[in-house]
């Protein structure tokens, strides 16, 4: 009698354990994100903003770097990393995104105009 209820004791802490892992097991989600990984991301004003051309620098503009099918845009160079921080936001960080193995950079370069950064 006692084998058969240690073995009912047994089965019940199994299943019990089951239930409790299927309960709070969450597989991972993939997260959708508002832009795809080439999509153009406009920077604020405030991360345009310049007073001379030296505070402008040449950035991507999308998940995706320029040299893998990404954008470029101009931004200035304080902003850089918190307009990082939107675009990952917006469409995630390229190593989690598939890019295109397209070369995007050009010969541009930033400027300064009328207090924005600016591709020329």
């Amino acid at each position: 009698m006692r084998q058969i209820t240690a073995l009912i004791l047994t089965a019940v802490a199994i299943v019990g354990v089951i239930v409790i892992v299927q309960e709070f097991y969450c597989a991972a989600e993939e997260k959708v994100y508002e832009y795809s990984a080439t999509d153009f991301i406009e920077p604020d004003e405030r991360f345009t903003f310049c007073d001379i051309d030296d505070d402008c620098f040449k950035f991507k503009g999308s998940a995706c770097p320029i040299d893998s099918g990404g954008v470029e845009v101009c931004v200035h160079k304080n902003y850089v990393q918190e307009y990082n921080s939107v675009i990952e936001e917006a469409a995630g960080k390229h190593w989690e995104r598939g890019c295109p193995e397209i070369y995007m950079v050009t010969n541009r370069t930033c400027s300064c105009i009328d207090n924005v950064c600016t591709l020329v």
